[in-house]
Order: structure tokens, then sequence, then C-alpha cells
């Protein structure tokens, strides 16, 4: 792994965890004013929280794997599958507690973001098999890019819900 590499990882990591922090404070400025929090603001504090925390722990699996010794292909496949693993998980996770909790058409945005996600975490999963390129950084610093985008993206959507005094 590059000096570069690891930098880029180290800074998403903690960009990351600044992002959990910040919507934490949001989340008990919410508190502050009164206000409770609904099963629809409960699913959005997990998601930012999950997917915050699940960006930061794997921006820094590669740099781990590196300490260890571990040959890049190999770190890059590794890598690409932990993330793979995860994301796919917090994606269905998500979706299925969207749809509990807020039934009805999903909105044209979320459609375009759950599309794009799916395929971010279809290039981690080629990435790992080394399809149709050795594996590498690249796919898995953007796709880790991405996944911070969207959940701060649906942080400043949701934001106005978390600051009105009512449910």
């Amino acid at each position: 792994m590059t000096s570069a590499e690891s930098d880029y990882l180290s800074h998403l990591a903690s960009l990351s965890l600044s992002f959990v922090g910040f919507s934490a404070l949001v989340v008990t400025l919410r508190g502050a004013l009164g206000g409770e929090l609904s099963d629809r603001h409960l699913r959005l504090v997990r998601l930012y929280i999950e997917g915050g925390l699940s960006v930061t722990a794997l921006a820094l699996v590669p740099t781990l794997l590196n300490l260890l010794h571990m040959p890049d292909a190999v770190m890059w496949r590794l890598s690409s599958a932990a993330a793979a693993s995860t994301l796919t998980v917090l994606l269905l996770i998500q979706f299925s507690r969207r749809r509990a909790i807020e039934p009805g058409r999903f909105p044209l945005w979320l459609v375009i973001v759950y599309a794009v996600s799916t395929v971010a975490v279809a290039s981690l999963w080629f990435n790992a098999a080394g399809i149709p390129f050795s594996p590498n950084v690249g796919p898995y610093a953007i796709v880790l890019t991405w996944a911070l985008c969207i959940f701060g993206f649906t942080f400043v959507r949701t934001i106005e819900l978390f600051l009105h005094r009512e449910g």
C-alpha cells in the first residue's frame, strides 16, 4: 500500500467518524429542544451511526492488513470482500427498515441511491474476484467515499426532521 492510499483511507476514516459525531450532536440537540425520537428518527439515526462507523472501520481494514504484511493483491481482495459483505448487509437492512417504518413508494432520489449503491457494491465484489482488473485500491476508495457521501446526503435531506419541534 502506498502512502497516498494509506493517507486517503485514513482521512476518509477521520471524516466518517466526524460525521458520526456531528450527527449524534444533532440528535442530542433534538432532545434538548424537547423533541422525541419517532421510529423514523431512530431509523435515520441508526443509518447515520451504522453507516458512518462502517465506513470508518472499513477504511482502516487495508492498513491493518498491510501491518500484517499482506501482499497488495490479497489485501485488496480481502478488504473488498469485507466491504462488499458489510455494505450488502447494510443496504438490505436499511431497505427493510425503511419499508417497515415508511410504507409506500420510495421517492425517486432514494431509488437512484439504492440503484447506484447496488452497482457500487457489485464493483467491490468484482474487485475482490479480480474481474476485470487485478484487485486494487481504486474501486475500494471510490465505494467507501460514495457510501459516506450518501450518508451525508441523507443527513442533509433529513436534518429538518430532527430540528423541527413536532414529531
